[in-house]
């Protein structure tokens, strides 16, 4: 039997990701202290510690958080095998899209050299979903074609101007079908 985390646990860590959230709206994550997220989200300090060894682990904790349900809204996880095109379009135009990511506070210009594990992220959250959904069986060759395939992407969509678009969604398509050919999709 799963053991019920504590209500007061939950609401504060709520407290403290909206917090997080609203600050890096307006501010560069360096430039936010332990000492202002916890004022504004109304907790000591200690509590903050309690939580989290530095504001970088907690960003790190909330940018998997925010990854995960970005997915989730999408429905990316359903079109992967059943539709690589749909899911690569889908993936280029709206989940990595510049101008859409733009007032998205983990994806904003100032925070985005953060997130350095961002394929990490997606992988992980893609990973749990479809393992979830029972449309990935987990393996270790399943985790590293993700691993490789999703850090991929953040490097085409990262070097490659969207006027390549088309060209970078038929390349995704195609790895899709090359790396997981084997899987029992």
């Amino acid at each position: 039997m799963e053991k019920k985390k504590d209500l007061r646990i939950i609401k504060t860590e709520r407290a403290i990701y909206a917090t997080l959230i609203k600050l890096l709206r307006t501010k560069e994550l360096e430039k936010i202290t332990v000492s202002e997220l916890a004022e504004k989200a109304e907790i000591n300090k200690a509590t903050f510690y309690l939580h989290y060894s530095d504001i970088y682990s907690l960003y790190q904790e909330a940018l998997s958080k925010h990854v995960t349900e970005m997915i989730e809204e999408l429905g990316l996880t359903n079109y992967m095998f059943s539709d690589p095109e749909k899911f690569s379009r889908i993936l280029v135009q709206d989940f990595f899209d510049h101008d859409k990511m733009a007032d998205d506070p983990f994806f904003h210009d100032r925070n985005y050299k953060y997130n350095r594990t961002i394929s990490w992220h997606i992988c992980n959250a893609f990973m749990k979903q479809a393992m979830a959904l029972n449309i990935l069986p987990d393996s270790p060759e399943n985790r590293l074609n993700l691993e490789f395939f999703f850090t991929g992407i953040a490097f085409l969509r990262h070097e490659h101007a969207d006027s390549e678009n088309e060209l970078i969604i038929q390349v995704i398509a195609d790895s899709i079908r090359k790396l997981f050919q084997n899987s029992e999709v």
